[in-house]
């Protein structure tokens, strides 16, 4: 039984009676048992397991059943299960599939009843709520509603909802009605002792829920339904039922098992199989339909579907139409599904766009077919306009580690210096027929943006997405919450990012957050940023040398001045804000005499030069590396910058100034309180920052601490090794 408060808080004093209605549900409440798959699902378990952990009212108990992942789970769910009692761990020694793994946390669940969740779903923030209304007066179990969610950041309502009306079902009347929902079982609850008596057990192989559904349903005598939310259904890339393979013809073992159950009750089989035959006809053909199977399966599937179900003879030709038109002949099969098939879709639509895109007709039908080269390494930073950032620090060390080992490859947009490859990389412009001609053959793709949506990936190819800083602000599908059309085309975003097979991580934090905005099958790469390797390990002459090429005097401390981009604000709403030219004039009036300040705009932004005139002020958006213009910065200013994250490395002096820090929030979001979580000083205007320079500020006990603080959280693996460390498990085969 969970404490209840003893101290009312604020809104318990304004809402009594939804604070006494809280405190009866806890008081007459059922324990539930909540049991977690988890297999390979580090992108998305710390979700998963949030989700459950964090409800309104606790669970009963939260079983989290590790079947023997190989991926970083099995660490993620260690840590957060750490302050929580209720919550415990069951590592499998061996891999056992989704059906005994769901038998295992049920023979080791206490509660009166058990809620399935996968890893890569979620429940709703009020789902524990929702079940025990569902289950106040204690039915063999209960049938709840969800909805999808796509990898692309749209939701899907269940249409199936309509037989979900909130109530009591006992008839079989009643109960043929239900299968109509989706046949699962994680948006059920059932009572514990129910399943025991019952003798429900999983099946092991795929489509474990089939046989168990339906019979949890038949041997009910009560059955609650409700049409309120519980669990969001996540539809991805890479999920066991999305996977092309023979191993889908489980799904006819699962419907002999179910067939098998009911003969040994005739009258079950009379009163439901029936409405049983239709249903599984339908579904194997779902199977058959969703391109689940290997296309030379598919002629042995669908004759098989033919044999289990006789169709011809079982089914009214009203209810499914003609069989074979479903399903086809041996010989007929292929011309039919070929109208449907994604393949013949990608060629009618290049065959219409042929005129204007024979070289991308030229990379898919010749290129693509080429074998690809072991040794090619493509890198792109910032979408070409800049050779930089962490594909520039991989690709130097690999110079200095591996000479002549590799075939390195830049793509760079017209104008961009090429100086920085040193000679030994061959350049691409995109979209020509080298480019495409490399990008088809190349083992390796490294950048810290993307690829064209029109580049595939093929077999045996890896895509490294290295970020390119710290995210303050929301990124991914999260920005969907701010903007619905931040993300552009959101299919397109989609398969770009579906293509990573690794994403660098600078912090556990940002571990999260990737997760968490690109949740799609990648795995993480724990190393720290390669970018910041220098501002770790630079001499002293480095630093000397990089001023005299920035024209800074040596005798002078460098205050750089680097802003985020901004998007448009209402201009009702930004009329008072200041604009560039009394920022610039508010620090100069603060700046002391022995300081110079040095100005880095977005790289979204052409370089401005109006400042160019001042002796004490030196324009450096224009050079190609942050990191060059980090390593000769005593003290940075900035606002919602990932920038900072990279300065703090070198634990110097920060000013953030959030003069629109409300507007900016509005209209990107931020994943925490940049005014409270600051690392150093925090100005709200222009006043405070010219105070905060002028009687130094950022160099106080307070300002320092805040930035120890802030280094240890965002910085605790930059160590001047993230290229050694990324290299070898990229190149090295260590992972």
């Amino acid at each position: 039984m969970p404490v209840l408060f003893t101290q009312q808080r604020g809104y318990e004093k304004r809402w009594p009676y939804l604070f006494r209605k809280k405190v009866n549900l806890l008081m007459s409440s059922q324990r539930i048992s909540v049991i977690i798959a988890a297999y390979n699902v580090e992108n998305f378990i710390q979700a998963a397991v949030n989700s459950a952990i964090e409800q309104s009212i606790p669970f009963h108990e939260i079983i989290i059943v590790n079947d023997c992942a190989t991926d970083d789970t099995p660490r993620l769910v260690e840590a957060l299960v750490q302050g929580h009692p209720n919550v415990h761990v069951i590592n499998c020694p061996n891999n056992i599939g989704l059906g005994e793994v769901r038998n295992l946390g049920t023979a080791q669940a206490t509660g009166d009843y058990i809620a399935y969740l996968d890893g890569d779903d979620v429940f709703t923030s009020n789902a524990h709520e929702i079940m025990q209304r569902a289950i106040a007066t204690g039915p063999d179990m209960a049938i709840l509603n969800h909805t999808r969610f796509y990898d692309d950041g749209g939701f899907g309502v269940n249409r199936k909802a309509a037989c979900l009306d909130t109530g009591l079902h006992r008839t079989a009347d009643e109960k043929i009605a239900l299968f109509e929902n989706l046949n699962v079982a994680w948006n059920k609850i059932y009572k514990r002792s129910f399943l025991t008596g019952a003798g429900l057990t999983f099946p092991r192989g795929k489509y474990e829920d089939i046989a168990w559904n339906y019979l949890a349903v038949i041997k009910a005598d009560t059955i609650a339904t409700s049409p309120e939310v519980i669990v969001q259904y996540r539809q991805r890339e890479g999920s066991i039922l999305r996977s092309r393979n023979d191993t889908h013809f489980d799904i006819f073992d699962r419907w002999d098992e179910l067939w098998n159950a009911l003969e040994a009750e005739p009258e079950l089989m009379d009163i439901y199989g029936p409405s049983l035959i239709l249903r599984r006809f339908k579904s194997l053909v779902t199977v058959l339909d969703a391109d689940r199977l290997p296309p030379a399966s598919k002629s042995r599937f669908a004759d098989k579907i033919r044999e289990v179900c006789q169709p011809a003879n079982t089914l009214h030709r009203s209810q499914i139409g003609i069989s074979d038109m479903l399903l086809g002949y041996r010989f007929g099969y292929q011309p039919r599904r070929l109208l449907r098939t994604k393949a013949y879709l990608k060629l009618r639509k290049r065959v219409r766009a042929l005129p204007g895109k024979i070289k991308l007709g030229i990379y898919r039908q010749v290129f693509l077919r080429l074998p690809i080269d072991q040794k090619a390494i493509i890198y792109q930073s910032y979408w070409g306009k800049k050779i930089a950032c962490n594909p520039y620090a991989i690709f130097t060390h690999l110079l200095d580690t591996a000479p002549g080992q590799y075939h390195h490859f830049w793509v760079v947009r017209e104008g961009v210096d090429l100086r920085r490859s040193a000679g030994t990389a061959k350049h691409l412009r995109e979209n020509s027929l080298a480019y495409l001609y490399y990008m088809a053959r190349a083992r390796h793709f490294i950048t810290n943006a993307n690829f064209p949506t029109h580049i595939e990936k093929r077999l045996g190819t890896a895509h490294v997405q290295t970020k390119h800083g710290t995210p303050l602000k929301f990124m991914g599908i999260d920005i969907l919450s701010k903007d619905p059309e931040g993300l552009g085309n959101k299919r397109a975003f989609a398969k770009r990012s579906r293509r990573w097979d690794y994403v660098i991580s600078s912090n556990p934090y940002s571990s999260q957050i990737w997760r968490q905005g690109f949740p799609y099958n990648y795995k993480v790469l724990e190393t720290g940023y390669p970018r910041n390797d220098r501002l770790i390990t630079a001499p002293d002459a480095e630093r000397v040398a990089l001023r005299a090429q920035f024209n800074l005097p040596l005798d002078k401390k460098v205050v750089l001045y680097a802003p985020t981009f901004r998007p448009e604000y209402d201009p009702a709403l930004a009329a008072d804000l200041p604009d560039k030219e009394e920022i610039i004039s508010a620090i100069m009036a603060g700046l002391p005499s022995d300081c110079v300040l040095a100005i880095r705009d977005h790289y979204f932004l052409d370089p401005d030069s109006a400042w160019a005139d001042d002796p004490r002020l030196v324009d450096l958006s224009s050079h190609a590396s942050t990191t060059d213009v980090l390593l000769v910065t005593d003290m940075l200013i900035t606002d919602y910058s990932s920038i900072m994250f990279d300065f703090a490395t070198q634990k110097r002096p920060i000013i953030v100034l959030g003069y629109d820090k409300a507007l900016y929030e509005d209209a990107r979001g931020m994943y925490f309180d940049i005014a409270t979580e600051h690392p150093g000083v925090y100005c709200h205007d222009l006043d405070q920052l010219t105070i905060a320079l002028r009687d130094n500020h950022a160099d106080t006990p307070d300002a320092r601490d805040r930035l120890d603080a802030f280094h240890a959280r965002f910085c605790p693996w930059e160590d001047g090794q993230a290229s050694a460390r990324v290299c070898d498990l990229l190149f090295n085969q260590t992972l």
